[in-house]
């Protein structure tokens, strides 16, 4: 399967659990979402309230919307630095484009 194609299916995924019961995380799967959710929130410089963190086995989910690609960044790093993250998948937008 191509990246591209892996990403989009990603997003798919991201996309249903965020906006339905379909999907329900594992407890160790919400665990690492509160925990990488509560490194963005350490962060001032990021507007974390537009982060929606999904974690599916050790991969997280980072979507919403960000002013810059730097923030896009320190988001992926914050994330990574949670312990039981295997992969961080970056979904953001950014907003301002600088």
């Amino acid at each position: 399967m191509s990246k591209s194609i892996r990403t989009a299916f990603a997003a798919a995924i991201v996309a249903v659990a965020a906006g339905s019961a379909a999907y329900a995380q594992s407890p160790s799967e919400e665990q690492t979402s509160r925990a990488v959710q509560a490194q963005l929130n350490s962060d001032a410089a990021l507007r974390s309230d537009t982060l929606h963190v999904e974690t599916v086995g050790n991969t997280v989910y980072i979507s919403g919307q960000v002013d810059t690609a730097l923030e896009s960044g320190d988001a992926v790093q914050l994330a990574s630095a949670v312990p039981s993250v295997g992969k961080v998948v970056d979904l953001t937008s950014v907003t301002n484009g600088n």
